[in-house]
């Protein structure tokens, strides 16, 4: 490989350059030479805090410095009792500091309760990972593992029992997904985390979109004038080879905080594709084998400042760029004969993609702090810009049962795309606590523009002849307003209630210029929400949640363009796809920290995916979106965490849920109903006393049963991984299997036009990866940083 060879050494040169640190170790004892627990030693230079942290038990730490003369400061309950200047020339023991505590009185002390690890609130499951050992050297994507209700499965972030969920920071949507989300996480130390908040039925002030969940991540406040940086690479094996740099930089100096990251990864990805169709007389099958590039470059740079006490400001820019690259297939379709089982002919298409993406984000937000009694008005206007380049070549030919190609079976063409999608969006929101309630309201505006422009070049005569039958312009409108209220009321010690409503009225208009065909939509609708929460004591907690949702179609699916992969098989969008609607209803019980059981329902109105229509005399099939789904939903999840050991923590979860569909058409199944599950159980161990290696070993089972009208085999995986902490904690490296049996390959079956058809999809997932980041500068990087609101469109863009 070009580049992931390059990335290695660099890999290695990372781990080298953090040498230059020297370690300083002690012990903090009391009057008596006993070690002091509950103390937080914080670095210093130049007045500038460097670091702070908690000291372990038995009063001992352990801090990485580069040269110089630094301020020790040892601090018990917010009082500082001891203090020493030390010259850091190497690696050096200061052995036992010795404080004194017994002139201290309860009343110096700043005593906080201390919170459970698990606590419920009225609209969320709140994660206390600072309460955990957890939380120390690792990542976000670490917390997420083990955080209830939530699964980190091959880089991909999903909540058990829901479709889809979007992550925030600090109440803010990041505009991130995918593989560029994941590595996003992977750059926020676990350090920095105070807490992770599970909405799995998110509030009214929250974008409707989607019949998803939320994860919310709360970072610690930060330490004024400071900085911090953190560096990180990796190198993956597969069948093909991938590596990736990355980085990120803040810094906050009294009204003033700027943050920055960058991401660059390079290498490809091996897939494959098989699918059945079985007719009557023939059996198609057909297998995909291809290597996909990928090779995106991202940067975010932000900046707020305090205007003063009670004004705000900042701007978020985000740009990723997506370079181009020519990623080969073979598509290889065999018509094998029903009754004597031989090939009849087969018909191979070798094929090229070569796409570019370009997409450029910006945010400005104003938050009023209108006074001490927590009433808060903030302003957030974004825009964001997308510019995708596509280009399709292919050729197939027939091949005959003799061998010999079929006369006038020679087929090559070539499809262009050029799509741009740009949208304009505001949003206003105010909190209005009262005495005996607490009200929450706003609005939003939003326009979505997209303009598609494909073209279709024949190539059968080496001469590229333009086909104005299968080119086409598109153009797509989407115009929206919201409207948001909720109350949040505590009706006793024990009892809390919140009810809300949103209202959104949409527009629609899609023009394909090229048939002369315009769809125009509008439809207004409202969704409420409602919570009850229970907590009798600390250890048992009770909650009911009611919400609708809406699911919009993503753009590429309105436009009615056809693309064609081979005489047998295409695609085409449908400009009139309608959203889908859902109600969800869960009941949660809560015990203590450890054990959380969430009985659900979800009813799925006019819901829309793509089907492969059939037609048994032309053995054609044509993939396009339809809308014709009802579902019911009932499931039963169970997450439980528990240390049977003191080295070992292990986190077991189960979802079974009963699934009952029908069709509003009939080109598929009338009804399918029946069972299905999962389990995971994920392992951590402890390998040392100072708590610097682990292992872990994670697998998950998803049983056979149905999903919507189709159903699915049953599939596994088996993951490993070694994590090791150097320079207090600073240096992480990471060894990684996974997927080591190469076991997770779903197949899923349906049937359309009375014909059985199937597909398996694997994209590479068994592979080995090392990585390390190095984590350095003062304090934590744990700026509240801004994200854009018009997440939920650009979501809709992928």
């Amino acid at each position: 490989m070009k580049k992931p060879t390059l990335l290695l050494f660099i890999n290695i040169a990372l781990f080298l350059t953090t040498m230059a640190q020297h370690t300083i170790t002690g012990k903090i004892i009391d009057e008596n030479n006993q070690p002091l627990e509950f103390v937080v030693l914080t670095v210093m230079q130049n007045d500038s805090i460097l670091k702070e942290e908690v000291v372990k038990e038995q009063g001992e730490f352990a801090v990485s410095l580069p040269v110089g003369t630094y301020s020790f400061n040892i601090i018990y309950f917010g009082k500082i009792i001891l203090t020493r200047e030390v010259a850091v020339t190497q690696s050096v023991n200061l052995g036992n500091l010795q404080a004194t505590i017994g002139s201290l009185t309860l009343g110096e002390f700043v005593l906080e309760d201390t919170k459970n690890l698990i606590e419920r609130k009225v609209d969320r499951l709140v994660f206390n990972v600072e309460n955990t050992v957890a939380a120390s050297g690792g990542d976000a994507l670490d917390l997420l593992k083990i955080t209830p209700r939530v699964k980190v499965e091959n880089d991909k972030i999903a909540m058990i029992g829901k479709s889809g969920m979007s992550v925030m920071i600090d109440d803010r949507i990041v505009q991130l997904s995918g593989e560029e989300l994941v590595n996003y996480l992977k750059n926020i130390p676990s350090d920095n985390i105070s807490s992770i908040e599970v909405i799995t039925n998110p509030p009214a002030k929250y974008s409707a979109e989607g019949n998803s969940g939320l994860i919310n991540i709360k970072l610690k406040k930060a330490i004024n004038n400071s900085w911090s940086a953190d560096l990180r690479s990796s190198y993956q094996q597969a069948t093909y080879a991938r590596g990736s740099v990355g980085g990120n930089f803040n810094y906050r100096k009294d009204k003033l905080s700027f943050y920055t990251n960058f991401y660059y990864s390079d290498g490809s990805n091996a897939y494959q594709t098989i699918s059945k169709v079985d007719y009557q007389e023939v059996l198609l099958k057909e297998s995909i084998d291809g290597r996909s590039y990928f090779q995106p470059l991202n940067v975010k740079l932000g900046l707020d400042y305090s205007i003063s006490e009670k004004i705000s400001m900042g701007f978020l820019v985000n740009g990723t760029k997506l370079f181009p690259n020519n990623s080969p297939s073979i598509t290889t379709s065999k018509l094998i004969n029903q009754q004597t089982q031989e090939i009849d002919s087969l018909i191979k298409t070798n094929s090229i993609d070569n796409s570019e993406n370009q997409r450029n984000s910006a945010n400005y937000h104003l938050i009023f702090t209108l006074d001490t009694n927590g009433r808060k008005l903030s302003l957030d206007i974004d825009y964001f810009k997308i510019n995708n380049q596509s280009n399709r070549y292919f050729e197939s030919s027939t091949i005959l049962n003799n061998g010999e190609i079929s006369v006038g079976s020679f087929a090559s063409a070539n499809n262009t795309g050029n799509q741009q999608i740009e949208n304009y969006s505001v949003n206003l929101d105010m909190e209005h606590p009262f005495k005996w309630a607490t009200f929450n309201y706003g609005g939003r505006l939003t326009t979505t523009q997209t303009n598609n422009e494909l073209l279709f070049f024949d190539l059968e005569t080496g001469t590229p002849i333009f086909d104005d039958s299968q080119s086409n312009t598109f153009v797509f409108s989407e115009n929206t307003q919201a409207a948001y209220f909720s109350a949040q009321k505590e009706l006793t010690k024990k009892w809390e209630a919140k009810v809300g409503l949103r209202a959104e009225n949409t527009n629609t208009k899609g023009k394909s210029i090229t048939i002369n065909q315009t769809n125009t939509i509008q439809y207004f609708q409202l969704f409420p929400t409602a919570y009850l929460s229970f907590v009798p004591n600390d250890s048992n907690s009770f909650s009911l949640n009611y919400g609708r949702r809406i699911n919009r179609p993503s753009f590429s699916l309105l436009n009615p363009f056809r693309i064609i992969y081979n005489p047998y098989s295409f695609y085409e969008g449908n400009p009139f796809l309608l959203p889908s609607f859902s109600h969800n209803v869960e009941l949660e019980y809560m015990y203590k920290d450890f054990w959380v059981n969430t009985l659900y329902f979800s009813k799925l109105e006019n819901d829309f995916e793509q089907v492969s229509l059939v037609d048994s005399s032309s053995i054609v099939m044509r993939a396009v979106p339809k809308n014709f789904i009802e579902n019911s939903t009932v499931g039963l999840t169970e997450n439980i965490t528990v240390n049977p050991f003191k080295f070992l923590k292990t986190n077991f979860s189960i979802d079974v849920f009963y699934s009952h569909t029908t069709s509003s058409k009939d080109f598929a199944l009338n009804l399918l109903s029946g069972w299905n599950g999962g389990l995971s159980i994920s392992n951590d161990i402890t390998l040392n006393k100072s708590k610097t290696a682990f292992f872990n070993v994670s697998y998950f089972y998803v049983t056979n049963g149905v999903s919507n009208l189709d159903r699915n085999n049953d599939f596994d995986q088996l993951d490993v991984a070694l994590k090791i902490l150097f320079w207090k904690e600073k240096v992480k490296l990471t060894i990684a299997g996974n997927d080591l049996l190469s076991s997770n390959r779903p197949e899923y079956t349906s049937v359309t036009n009375g014909i059985k058809n199937s597909f398996r999809n694997y994209s590479d997932y068994r592979f080995f990866r090392i990585s390390i980041s190095y984590n350095f500068g003062g304090t934590p990087k744990d700026n509240e940083q801004r994200e854009n609101k018009n997440s939920e469109e650009l979501n809709r863009t992928n």
